[in-house]
């Protein structure tokens, strides 16, 4: 990050707020060239996941970005989750992106892996559409540095809620935990079943999800 210019101001912000208003404006400006014809080979990506299923992936997509758990999806889920998680690590490597902390004001260290949990699960689940733009942002080339001074803000809560509801096999399941994030006993349930079931399902859940497929793409 350009400390130097931050630095440089006069005004009577924090730290913090002034690296979070430098990100933005440079994030503001890079959304304006944004490649449009990118993001929508990105979601067809994630589309071909889904069986090419595009009402699915819109179902999925408007769950993520509302903290929605959708039992009879669990896997489609995670495998969206876990698509976006490679790509914003592809396209946003350490030291391309900063975040901040405005109740410590600590300086941004791009090797924790706790912030850097905290930041990417909340912005591939609550924000994705703005990370795809940005990493879609074509400039001309004396300007390429401001690609390694974008700005993502993180939640804590909103990320630990994500990791739970679409990354469930990297946890173990707690039941009291997942209580607190509004899950019921039938939803753990199917965390359970979907963890370690070794068979395959019966014909009356597969017959269940096909209905709601069915009723998905019919709207």
């Amino acid at each position: 990050m350009t400390t130097t210019m931050i630095n440089n101001n006069n005004d009577n912000s924090s730290y913090a707020e002034r690296c979070a208003s430098f990100g933005s404006n440079v994030n503001s400006f890079l959304l304006k060239h944004q490649d449009k014809s990118f993001i929508e080979k990105m979601i067809e990506e994630q589309v071909e996941l889904l069986e090419g299923n595009r009402d699915l992936y819109n179902r999925i997509d408007n769950n993520m970005k509302n903290g929605v758990f959708d039992p009879f999806f669990i896997r489609e889920h995670r495998a969206i989750f876990f698509w976006r998680e490679s790509f914003f690590r592809k396209h946003f490597p350490i030291n391309s992106w900063f975040t901040v902390d405005f109740e410590t004001q600590d300086e941004f260290d791009p090797e924790d892996d706790f912030v850097q949990a905290a930041t990417i699960a909340y912005q591939i689940t609550r924000h994705f559409n703005r990370v795809m733009a940005l990493a879609s942002a074509k400039v001309d080339v004396e300007l390429t540095w401001l690609k390694q001074q974008i700005y993502f803000e993180k939640n804590e809560q909103l990320a630990a809620e994500a990791f739970s509801k679409y990354s469930w096999g990297a946890m173990t399941i707690d039941e009291e935990h997942l209580k607190d994030l509004g899950l019921g006993f039938s939803d753990l349930a199917h965390l359970i079943v979907e963890e370690y079931q070794t068979g395959p399902k019966k014909l009356e859940e597969m017959a269940l999800k096909a209905v709601l497929l069915q009723h998905i793409s019919s709207g």
